[in-house]
């Protein structure tokens, strides 16, 4: 079988490199981790979930999850919320920011979400779904994609009615995750349900969950027919999953290009929210970069305890044996 994934792709106008995309991800898909995620061949980036009501009150911390390079573009922006009204005044906000597409959340399963309706709480009110999609449709000339799970739980399945009310309602693409909002991240994700969506609307459908090596998302491309995939999780201090998937021939990353790589990323984080606020944001990140080396229990037991910037980003250089940790990070 051809390697699918390499292909161009199109969403509404709007056309992919490939077919590998990123998850929006809450606290985790910050623009240095879609800087490292395009680096390494991703094809679309999509911000953290952003609350619809948020952005059109502004602030410091909603402009962060607008705040772009140059360099990662296609870019992606998630919001949630009920009210479709919001959604259309959030979208008048994000006019003149470098936007290319508009993601609607109805698949967060994180309970302060859903319980105020929100995220994949949306799957039990699919009429709301479609009111929303067709107010961000009417009021953005960019391609709008809805973000959805299977249902609410085991049983109540309406990935396939939600997906046909968004397509009705102008919605230029389906994600699906293939777990219900009960499941959270638990068991593992279904690829049926992903392959019934896909035969049920003629929009693209990009299938989500689990995808952790090539053959995981070769083998999703293959059982349900969907026309690109979706990585979270396993992209989280590994922006080289997306290289991996796309080059066969790609062994991944050495030790030391690991460590020069979490650096920066602190670094790039730094220069957002400052140094102090980087050290805690990076404690969430830096398991996934050290995860299954040698000695990484005793190393994160000293890191988590460490809080001073200077002395946290000389544990992770004596950790991944780089002898200057403020030389130019460029991995050998």
């Amino acid at each position: 079988m051809r390697n699918l994934l390499k292909e161009k792709f199109k969403i509404g106008g709007l056309i992919l490199k490939n077919r590998l995309i990123a998850a929006p991800m809450a606290g985790l898909s910050s623009l240095p981790y879609r800087i490292l995620a395009m680096e390494n061949g991703c094809a679309l980036t999509i911000s953290e979930m952003v609350s619809a009501e948020g952005a059109i009150r502004g602030g410091e911390k909603t402009s962060r999850y607008f705040k772009n390079d140059r360099s990662v573009r296609p870019f992606g922006v998630q919001l949630f919320g009920t009210n479709p009204d919001s959604f259309i005044r959030a979208i008048e906000e994000m006019k003149d920011l470098p936007v290319d597409l508009i993601d609607i959340n109805s698949g967060c399963p994180v309970h302060k979400v859903c319980k105020k309706g929100s995220g994949a709480a949306l799957m039990k009110t699919p009429q709301l779904i479609e009111k929303i999609v067709r107010a961000c449709k009417n009021a953005s000339a960019l391609p709008v994609t809805l973000k959805i799970r299977a249902g609410w739980d085991k049983d109540s399945i309406n990935c396939v009615e939600v997906a046909k009310m968004a397509e009705a309602a102008g919605a230029d693409a389906i994600t699906i995750h293939g777990r219900t909002q009960k499941q959270l991240f638990g068991g593992r994700a279904c690829l049926e349900w992903i392959g019934l969506v896909k035969k049920a609307v003629s929009i693209p459908v990009i299938g989500n969950g689990d995808i952790k090596t090539r053959a995981l998302a070769l083998t999703m491309i293959e059982e349900t027919g969907c026309d690109a995939v979706m990585i979270g999780r396993a992209a989280v201090g590994n922006p080289w999953i997306f290289k991996k998937i796309l080059d066969e021939n790609y062994d991944g990353p050495s030790d030391r290009e690991k460590g020069l790589t979490a650096i920066r990323h602190l670094e790039m984080i730094a220069a957002m929210m400052g140094e102090k606020r980087a050290v805690s944001n990076m404690k969430a990140v830096l398991p996934w970069y050290t995860k299954g080396m040698c000695g990484v229990r005793q190393f994160m037991r000293i890191a988590m305890c460490e809080n001073d910037p200077v002395k946290f980003k000389n544990a992770i250089a004596s950790f991944f044996g780089i002898s200057d940790p403020c030389a130019p990070n460029t991995p050998s």
